[in-house]
């Protein structure tokens, strides 16, 4: 899969295959696991994402920090629990 070929859009759904079904697939063998885990995916992967107000968790502590520099992701990172 080649990002670049997605100038308009994110292909979240792309994403949600190739972590939920490529990545991890061959690992969860129940069907409902593997339900459930595309069902957690699609919480976390979509268009939200891009919402600077929208938290990954009820605390709010969670959330997909801002677009910066690389830096400032590790501070994010470094901030969390």
């Amino acid at each position: 899969m080649l990002l670049n070929e997605y100038p308009d859009k994110t292909p979240f759904e792309a994403i949600r295959y190739l972590t939920g079904e490529c990545n991890y697939g061959g690992r969860v063998t129940d069907d409902k696991d593997r339900r459930l885990m595309m069902t957690l995916l699609g919480d976390y992967y979509n268009a939200k994402l891009f919402d600077d107000n929208h938290k990954l968790s009820p605390s709010g502590i969670y959330y997909a920090p801002p677009f910066t520099e690389y830096e400032g992701y590790l501070e994010y990172i470094r901030q969390l629990p």
